[in-house]
């Protein structure tokens, strides 16, 4: 089985840890139907006000700053199975929230 992620990040573009939540749930709102189709998919999505979070998630905040310009950070990771999600799947939820892509990462089991 060959399990593949990819992982974006972008400008939070909100100011308190409830728009945060808002912004999060909007993510997810824009993820369910895209990603309905793809049995295996799921994702994980954080949103970052501080670079000890990011290190704590075992990811590089002069990265994550880098693409999102400044604090605070979301950060997006989709994982499915065997090339299953198609590169281009997700090109209208990275228009709505900015999202720039990082990498794509596979583990071969």
């Amino acid at each position: 089985m060959v399990q593949e992620c990819r992982e974006w990040a972008g400008p939070l573009r909100v100011g308190t840890r409830t728009q945060a939540y808002e912004r999060l749930v909007g993510l997810k709102e824009a993820l369910t139907p895209v990603l309905a189709g793809y049995p295996s998919a799921r994702f994980l999505a954080r949103a970052y006000f501080e670079t000890e979070s990011m290190e704590n998630d075992l990811l590089v905040p002069a990265v994550l700053l880098a693409v999102a310009g400044a604090l605070p950070v979301l950060w997006l990771n989709v994982t499915y199975e065997d090339e299953e999600v198609p590169a281009d799947a997700l090109v209208e939820v990275e228009r709505l929230f900015e999202l720039r892509l990082l990498g794509e990462f596979r583990r071969i089991e």
